[in-house]
């Protein structure tokens, strides 16, 4: 049989925090079904079910004909099963991971490196980069999922700017100044500026960044209590980041990132250096 190319995997799942709790997970539900011996806790949480060879997560092949016991074993002694190009371009590894995400409360922000800044991570310090790949992401929702996904146009942001007291605050008028005046230049100079709003936000003292996010969170609840902003999803979306993350300043950066919502069968791609973060619900990814 060592020429079989199909057969049932056992997969492993990530119990991370985040994750929704027992059969609520759709990552528990896949995991049930698909492998007899599973028994879910209710009580814990399954936050990702990976796909592939992973070191910290290599399938077992449910296939007792097969004398590999994992999929890492099996591609290693069966090369062309990768075909000629990914064989030699990824030294006869499975150059992507599968994984279905069942999210019940916000990921923190993320931007994952190219390729050449992937090497250079994992040469300087391989226990916190053990992968020297880069890790372009494709979601595709599975379940209604909310998430954000890169800068939001220059103009949404200085409405923001405007509109949002704190938030301007935080970043700082000069900066501000600065990324509205590029809007009249290039590229670069729009990347520029928003760079630096982005950077004085994110290096605000811990103490600053908490006075703000309270005052922004009380006015927002009256506005919300008094009906006023009941249609206001950015405003409904920080009270419920601020109650699963009280004081944190990511909760700011719903001004700067794009704010998608995908129905079962819809899709984002994530490339290199694109900051993201998944808020609720269930995609499948592949990086």
């Amino acid at each position: 049989m060592a020429d079989q190319r199909v057969f049932p995997l056992s997969c492993v799942v990530q119990h991370y925090a985040w994750g929704k709790m027992g059969s609520n997970s759709e990552v528990a539900r896949l995991l049930a079904s698909s492998d007899p011996l599973a028994q879910i806790s209710e009580d814990k949480p399954y936050a990702e079910l990976w796909m592939g060879a992973h070191p910290r997560g290599d399938a077992k092949i449910l296939d007792n004909h097969i004398s590999q016991k994992t999929l890492s074993q099996w591609i290693a002694e069966n090369q062309d099963s990768l075909g000629s190009k990914v064989k030699d371009t990824f030294n006869g590894k499975l150059p992507f991971l599968f994984k279905v995400l069942s999210v019940e409360t916000a990921l923190s922000i993320q931007a994952h490196p190219n390729k050449e800044l992937a090497e250079k991570l994992h040469l300087q310090a391989p226990q916190h980069y053990p992968d020297a790949n880069h890790k372009p992401e494709m979601a595709i929702a599975l379940t209604s999922f909310q998430g954000l996904c890169g800068f939001r146009p220059v103009e949404e942001i200085l409405t923001f700017l405007k509109k949002v007291p704190e938030f301007l605050f935080l970043v700082g008028d000069a900066a501000a100044t600065q990324l509205r005046q590029s809007t009249s230049s290039d590229a670069q100079a729009v990347a520029s500026a928003l760079r630096s709003c982005f950077s004085h936000l994110m290096k605000c003292e811990k103490k600053v960044v908490v006075e703000q996010l309270n005052l922004l969170v009380k006015r927002v609840s009256q506005q919300v209590s008094a009906g006023n902003n009941m249609e206001d999803i950015c405003g409904q979306l920080l009270l419920q980041l601020h109650q699963q993350y009280p004081g944190d300043i990511g909760c700011f950066a719903i001004y700067f990132l794009n704010l998608l919502t995908l129905q079962p069968g819809e899709a984002m791609f994530l490339e290199a250096n694109v900051p993201h973060a998944y808020i609720k619900g269930g995609p499948w990814l592949c990086h």
